[in-house]
């Protein structure tokens, strides 16, 4: 589907000076709306449009099931992770350390695993 974006001003035009001030905020903030939702449709719609994610790649250490410190830039304490890639059978799972602001632990089953997990 192809967006095509609506200059809200140029609808109103000719009866701009007949706004109050409220009207005219208003148009300028419809129109910034517009902009803003055209630029991500034109794009396309990405996972972390929709949810308050980082992506993190994370190799596990060479011993399995021990944990590691992952640092991360989500900027809060996350609720949670989904593995999204891994290169060889294993799983990734929470190390058990409580998880901070920069900061989460995880364990693999897999020594030397390299893994992309979505952080949220």
């Amino acid at each position: 589907m192809i967006f095509n974006r609506v200059n809200i001003p140029s609808i109103a035009q000719g009866n701009l000076a007949n706004l109050s001030e409220l009207e005219r905020n208003l148009i300028r903030t419809l129109d910034s709306v517009m902009s803003n939702l055209f630029v991500i449709l034109a794009r396309g719609i990405t996972f972390q449009d929709n949810l308050e994610c980082v992506f993190i790649d994370y190799t596990s250490n060479g011993v399995v099931n021990t944990e590691d410190t992952v640092a991360h830039t989500l900027g809060k304490i996350p609720t949670g992770f989904i593995t999204a890639r891994i290169d060889k059978a294993g799983i990734v799972y929470d190390g058990g350390t409580t998880w901070t602001k920069t900061n989460i632990y995880l364990k693999c089953s897999a020594a030397t695993a390299v893994t992309r997990i979505v952080l949220f």
